[in-house]
């Protein structure tokens, strides 16, 4: 289920950039714009309707069973939008996948049953094309019927709920979720294709703001910027800069995840949030990725920005206050690096320390996964890969911040990010999170792994740079 919500979320955010254009124009020149512009507003019913489903769906074809599958997907999917009555954003997240999967049964059956030799590209071109048509035909005549009156039934339903006392509750699931790293399946996967398909009706949508809202984070990091001394307030500094201006949300997480009660200050701000978002009625044009403030702010519409601004502030306040209760003691603070770096520690002590040690610490537990092996060890490494489940926040951060320390040394290592399904087999070493080690190492046993405990202490990128140049 989960690999499923994964492959879902990766088809929204790596469309992201036709979603963000889609709900600027909208933005500019539609009924909540600065410029109303019937003429440009031309542009966004084609977009929603044809090519966005159709590049997601492509997305999800390739991510299953190739670029066969993703083309075969596209033109499935282009006979779905003329016969759908709605933007067929839903019906293409479900067929990007299954025709990928179709197509890649279809290429391993060729594989072991093909008698001869040198037929495989025409028998495989052949088959796709008879599978591209069948489904097209159904598609057309039957499935857009259908999905158009499901979305619209789904469209009342959720209307219902916008609308009800039962909606700041979503807080309570969203923001737990968040920090077990599952923020870019919730937003993307099931937040963001009920966001479209509304914003498409109204012109906005609160879905967008619900999992995005940079004010619950930003409350837990500034308590800890209040609570902490030296190296962690630098830590605690740096961290709500990031979240907050840059919009990387998972740089809070392990802050929360040391002090699991935080999640009591994360949900009742976010509830906090909902409400106000919910009372004045506002909403996003598209989806904010990164979740940044300015982002934000600069996606809702220009009567919105001032009740989106409120809604941050006080689901901020609330958050930091009940955090300031909470956090009792500084030493959850994930920058410690004297006591709690345990990554350095394993690496320096043999593997047999490790097996007899009786009691260690979550770290310790987590690191134990790679089975004492040091990546540092296994060969030269030219290739190295910050992944996280998006590859688009905190891997694109970490991946920065690895680079330009590598920049202030002679040595040339290519450093890059993405997402865990998208891992090249050429990557020398793989950067994670150490809460996604374990997803990590199932997915490849047997890529050199180094967790990390957080993505924002500087003394794990000096120790980082130190080792892979050999000092």
């Amino acid at each position: 289920m989960k690999k499923l919500a994964q492959i879902l979320s990766a088809m929204v955010y790596q469309n992201i950039v036709i979603i963000i254009v889609v709900g600027v124009i909208r933005e500019l020149f539609g009924n909540y714009g600065w410029w109303y512009n019937q003429e440009i507003l031309n542009i966004v019913n084609p977009a929603y309707h044809i090519l966005l489903p159709i590049l997601i769906s492509h997305t999800g074809g390739r991510i299953i069973g190739g670029q066969r599958g993703a083309v075969v997907a596209s033109i499935v999917t282009f006979g779905l939008t003329l016969s759908s009555t709605v933007p067929a954003i839903m019906g293409a997240m479900i067929i990007g996948p299954l025709t990928g999967w179709i197509i890649k049964k279809l290429d391993q059956m060729i594989k072991k049953k093909l008698p001869g030799v040198g037929y495989e590209l025409l028998i495989s071109n052949v088959l796709a094309s008879v599978v591209a048509i069948a489904l097209t035909l159904i598609s057309y005549h039957y499935i857009g019927e259908i999905l158009s009156v499901g979305v619209e039934r789904t469209t009342d339903i959720l209307a219902s709920i916008i609308n009800s006392h039962w909606l700041p509750l979503a807080a309570v699931i969203i923001e737990p979720a968040k920090v077990v790293f599952l923020n870019n399946i919730i937003n993307f996967g099931f937040l963001s294709p009920l966001g479209i398909q509304q914003a498409n009706e109204l012109g906005k949508s609160i879905l967008f703001l619900l999992e995005a809202n940079p004010g619950p984070g930003l409350g837990v990091l500034l308590a800890y910027w209040m609570k902490t001394k030296g190296e962690q307030r630098k830590g605690a500094k740096l961290a709500t800069y990031i979240h907050f201006l840059g919009g990387i949300h998972e740089v809070y997480f392990p802050y929360v995840l040391k002090n699991p009660r935080l999640i009591i200050s994360l949900a009742l701000g976010g509830m906090a949030g909902i409400y106000v978002f919910q009372w004045f009625k506002v909403g996003l044009v598209a989806v904010s990725s990164p979740g940044s403030i300015f982002l934000f702010v600069g996606l809702a519409p220009r009567s919105d920005m001032l009740y989106v601004v409120l809604a941050v502030l006080i689901s901020a306040l609330i958050s930091f206050g009940l955090s300031l209760i909470l956090i009792k003691s500084v030493s959850n603070s994930p920058t410690v690096s004297e006591n709690e770096n345990t990554i350095i520690e394993f690496y320096q002590i043999d593997k047999e320390d490790v097996l007899n040690e009786t009691k260690q610490n979550e770290d310790i537990h987590s690191i134990k996964s790679v089975e004492g092996r040091n990546p540092f060890n296994d060969k030269k490494i030219k290739t190295i890969y910050f992944v996280c489940e998006a590859g688009i926040g905190s891997s694109a951060m970490g991946a920065s911040m690895l680079r330009k320390k590598l920049e202030q040394t002679s040595h040339h290592i290519t450093v890059e990010n993405a997402s865990i399904d998208e891992i090249p087999a050429y990557a020398d070493l793989v950067i994670c999170h150490q809460k996604l080690l374990q997803t990590v190492q199932k997915e490849f046993p047997k890529k050199s792994i180094y967790p990390l405990p957080t993505f924002t202490d500087m003394k794990e990128y000096d120790y980082l740079v130190n080792k892979l140049i050999g000092t």
